[in-house]
């Protein structure tokens, strides 16, 4: 019988914007601001070409999801009871309202072989999580030089009600 399995493919790719601008530099960043807004109008070629790395694993049977989901649920859970009783200020800059696929990854000790996070295992826990109503989920832009498109971040849903409940709070009256 066929086994299910996940495959990823990293690759290279390099893609030419024609930008008109006052000089080099200021041309450089409009076509990165593009380039970051997944805009094509301007892009006058694409290609793929240097394949990175490739990678496969087997997809696990339910009860090693069910693990798994389990575990990345403790983890949020005790990533977020401590900074709510730890953080005075919870809207410090460097504190995060949620996190990643990736990072559970990271702090799960979950990866590859090639010892890159297992993103793909974090991900598959985190949506089995959403599901189930146990964690919530929404996506906002990149922020990071040379990254474009959004992002997926995970919290409990007691976690976004304290937040939000502090938003409240700060909001004026009557805005």
């Amino acid at each position: 019988m066929a086994k299910r399995f996940e495959v990823e493919i990293t690759f290279k790719q390099t893609v030419r914007y024609a930008v008109d601008a006052e000089n080099r530099k200021a041309a450089e960043q409009l076509a990165m601001e593009q380039w970051k807004e997944g805009d094509e109008e301007n892009a006058v070629g694409s290609e793929c070409c240097d394949l990175v790395g490739v990678h496969s694993a087997e997809v696990p049977n339910t009860e090693g999801c069910a693990r798994d989901a389990d575990k990345a649920f403790r983890y949020l859970r005790d990533r977020e009871l401590v900074i709510e009783t730890l953080d005075d200020d919870a809207f410090t800059p460097c504190i995060h309202d949620a996190v990643s696929a990736e990072d559970v990854a990271i702090h799960l000790g979950w990866r590859k072989k090639d010892r890159s996070p297992d993103t793909a295992r974090a991900g598959r826990a985190l949506d089995h999580l959403c599901k189930t109503h146990r964690v919530v989920c929404f996506t906002r832009p990149r922020v990071r030089a040379g990254e474009r498109g959004e992002i997926r971040l995970f919290c409990t849903p007691q976690h976004l009600e304290k937040l939000t409940a502090l938003l409240e709070e700060l909001e004026p009256a009557g805005v």
